[in-house]
């Protein structure tokens, strides 16, 4: 009997010790908050949280609760990419894998059952309240955005978001174009002509047999993805001083010369190396 009150004792202090150790403990969250350019904070708790989860978040199962035909354009078009990319590669070099052959065939149907697996395999009740829980705080986020003119972006050289006013944001952008003098606003979209010209010499190329075909393909751009090189701003929160700065950064992946750029890169490459292996440059001086 006295050892077990014996016992008693020690358990209950050790288990006065944990609780008093965590309680005085700092506990420090480890997703980047959102830096708040706003007077008040126009987001409830789970609205915050969710936002505290950065730019790198993948919200899970969200094709789950999208309608059926949805589902299978999803599963066409993932398809028909990851496809392409797989039957272009092994019929390169140095693979050069006749694209009549058997294996192409079975390939394509597995992987269309698998993705048919992936997408129609049910979710349990609660996956499926999660998903659906996760998609109303989005739609209830882009509302506010909507409503209230609010802009959200990722911060320059963080992962989190800057949530500011669209209005305001505007205004350092003006006031980037006006100090540096550097970019100018067009007045009209060169977008068509720029995508004619590249065409008309990519052709004009191939014509003359100046290209092989492969490399009139490999340039050759793709209408549907490209788009106008362009110019947006991500902010400098980490540099507060005199109100937040912004970064220029020029978005040139889906360029119309992109792949033209990447193809001459891969030739040049090689040369610039083997003649400038002994240079060092440090801190733009050699």
């Amino acid at each position: 009997m006295l050892k077990q009150i014996h016992y008693d004792i020690i358990k209950k202090n050790n288990t006065s010790k944990s609780s008093t150790f965590i309680i005085n403990k700092k506990v420090i969250g480890v997703s980047p908050e959102p830096y708040l350019d706003l007077i008040s904070n126009p987001f409830n708790k789970c609205q915050w949280n969710y936002l505290s989860l950065g730019s790198s978040y993948i919200r899970v199962n969200q094709s789950a609760i999208r309608p059926k035909c949805q589902q299978e354009t999803e599963i066409k078009n993932q398809h028909k990419d990851i496809y392409s990319k797989v039957e272009n590669h092994l019929t390169g070099y140095p693979h050069l894998i006749p694209r009549n052959n058997v294996i192409f065939k079975q390939y394509s149907d597995h992987l269309l059952d698998y993705l048919n697996q992936s997408y129609f395999t049910p979710l349990s009740y609660r996956d499926q309240l999660k998903s659906l829980e996760r998609a109303e705080i989005v739609g209830s986020i882009r509302r506010i955005i909507k409503n209230m003119n609010i802009l959200i972006r990722v911060t320059d050289k963080g992962n989190n978001f800057y949530i500011g006013s669209a209005g305001e944001f505007e205004q350092k952008a003006a006031k980037f174009f006006s100090d540096t003098n550097a970019f100018i606003e067009l007045s009209c979209n060169p977008f068509n002509e720029i995508l004619d010209k590249v065409i008309q010499l990519l052709n004009t190329l191939r014509g003359k047999d100046l290209i092989r075909k492969c490399q009139y393909e490999k340039m050759m751009l793709d209408r549907i993805k490209c788009e106008l090189a362009h110019l947006y701003f991500n902010p400098k929160t980490h540099k507060f001083k005199d109100g937040i700065p912004v970064r220029p950064i020029e978005s040139i992946i889906h360029a119309t010369t992109t792949k033209i750029s990447k193809f001459l890169e891969k030739i040049l490459r090689p040369i610039f190396d083997g003649k400038c292996k002994g240079t060092d440059i440090i801190d733009g001086a050699s």
